[in-house]
């Protein structure tokens, strides 16, 4: 009987012993898993922070080119601003007549 015991007590201490030796793995694991988490969290908010700054870019640089002026537009304000350069002169010339 007390060597059954003794080899009961054995086989229980070997099986703790192993779980004992799994549990510290699965808790490195873990803890490695925790931190690789916190990472990619880290890198998600900064590819977060990187995309929005490109949207706006894009935003600007949509408004920017529908506000651009093309070269016939830039050619009828120029004409424009000749015309009322003349007319100024006009008015002018009138004033000191």
């Amino acid at each position: 009987m007390a060597v059954n015991l003794e080899q009961q007590l054995e086989s229980v201490r070997a099986k703790s012993l192993v779980v004992s030796e799994k549990y510290q793995r699965l808790r490195e694991a873990f803890e490695a898993q925790k931190t690789e988490l916190t990472d990619l969290r880290a890198q998600l908010l900064a590819k977060d922070e990187e995309l929005e700054k490109l949207r706006l870019q894009v935003e600007y640089l949509s408004i920017a080119s529908t506000v651009s002026l093309t070269a016939d537009d830039l050619a009828a304000t120029r004409a424009m601003v000749a015309d009322l350069v003349r007319e100024i002169d006009r008015c002018l010339a009138d004033l000191t007549d």
